[in-house]
């Protein structure tokens, strides 16, 4: 069994405009529309993704000491 995350870097949410259904992508099929009302077009939703890691430590604050 494949348990899928909810929340966290890397999880994508698709709404609807129409119907504003909140759906994950592997319930959307293969044409790509909504799964209740039929609407072409599906919002993709971001829940505050974090930025990647090479930005984080990239500054001069990084952890690494050069002493």
């Amino acid at each position: 069994m494949r348990i899928t995350p909810l929340r966290g870097i890397g999880v994508m949410w698709l709404k609807c405009p129409a119907c504003r259904l909140k759906c994950r992508p592997t319930a959307v099929g293969p044409d790509g529309v909504c799964p209740r009302c039929g609407d072409a077009r599906m919002l993709r939703l971001s829940f505050g993704d974090r930025p990647a890691q090479t930005d984080r430590t990239s500054g001069p604050a990084s952890g690494t000491h050069g002493n």
